[in-house]
């Protein structure tokens, strides 16, 4: 193949171009900190990279919602805590009401603490975290329980919140239920208190005994072990967090190292990049002054 002069000028050309792109892109990982800046710079990293980028922000998301869910089911224990007090209180009151040689008097006396305690535990089905009713299910904006006066009697305290509890997806495809309801909690408990407190007006020990004692006891069964559950739920919970921060150590360095600039790197091929561009400018004086006047 004949090689003109045209034909070294514009390979010279393109020579130089070329080696002004590959400092230009240096350059530009130099001052940016990313190796890539665009699509072409690394197809096969850009797709990684955005892989990356995605399980990090999936997992920041499935962390605000395992901390959301934490808050409510610490929530929950606290309440149900307190309720459990309650109902060791209860239990010995049942006890000495359903014992010994009591008149009304002494029954009236324990009657008036039940029926404060069954208010408490009215004002503890109620309980909210941030605004949310726990005890609600998935209607939390609205009181778990409605409590409507019913003179000369008790007042009657009504469940009018959703039965099913909230969720929350707190990694992939792992959906939790995060909350109790209140009928889970209380069920038909402070109709059983109405009772009790009936039996105690009328004086009927025996019906304490044999009624409202082991209806106290069951129900204390009950909420230990919902709270043994909310328990669990809160292990389980911490451990996917701890989970969800060591894979986002794990993302951001396989990130970093898909996508940072490695400045001693890149600074050395720079280096050898504009070593190579003297070079070429230099050859490229010589060539360009071989011209045909220099041999007429």
């Amino acid at each position: 193949m004949r090689v003109t002069e045209n034909m070294l000028h514009q390979g010279l050309t393109e020579n130089i171009q070329s080696g002004l792109e590959r400092m230009n892109t240096n350059y530009t990982r130099l001052s940016t900190g990313k190796m890539i800046n665009r699509p072409s710079d690394d197809p096969v990293g850009m797709i990684i990279g955005m892989r990356l980028k995605k399980g990090i922000i999936e997992g920041q998301q499935y962390k605000e919602n395992a901390n959301a869910a934490l808050a409510l089911l610490n929530g929950s224990d606290y309440a149900l805590d307190e309720m459990t007090k309650v109902l060791h209180r209860l239990n010995d009151l049942a006890i000495q009401g359903a014992n010994g040689p009591l008149d009304q008097t002494d029954l009236n006396a324990i009657l008036s603490e039940v029926d404060e305690l069954r208010n408490h535990l009215y004002q503890i089905a109620n309980t909210q975290q941030e605004n949310t009713y726990i005890f609600a299910g998935q209607r939390t904006n609205q009181p778990a329980y409605d409590i409507t006066p019913n003179p000369p009697n008790s007042d009657i305290i009504t469940f009018v919140g959703n039965k099913d509890p909230l969720k929350a997806e707190v990694g992939t495809g792992i959906i939790m239920d995060v909350t109790v309801t209140g009928e889970q909690v209380f069920g038909d408990f402070f109709d059983k208190l109405t009772v009790f407190i009936e039996h105690l007006q009328n004086g009927e020990q025996a019906l304490i005994s044999n009624e409202d004692l082991p209806a106290i006891q069951n129900r204390l069964d009950e909420v230990l072990m919902i709270r043994g559950e909310i328990g669990a739920k809160v292990n389980r919970l911490e451990n996917n967090i701890e989970r969800i921060n060591l894979m986002d150590v794990n993302f951001k360095e396989l990130l970093s190292k898909t996508e940072d600039t490695d400045y001693a790197e890149v600074t050395m091929n720079l280096k050898m990049q504009e070593n190579v561009y003297q070079a070429a400018l230099a050859t490229g004086a010589r060539i360009i002054q071989n011209t045909l006047v220099n041999y007429i």
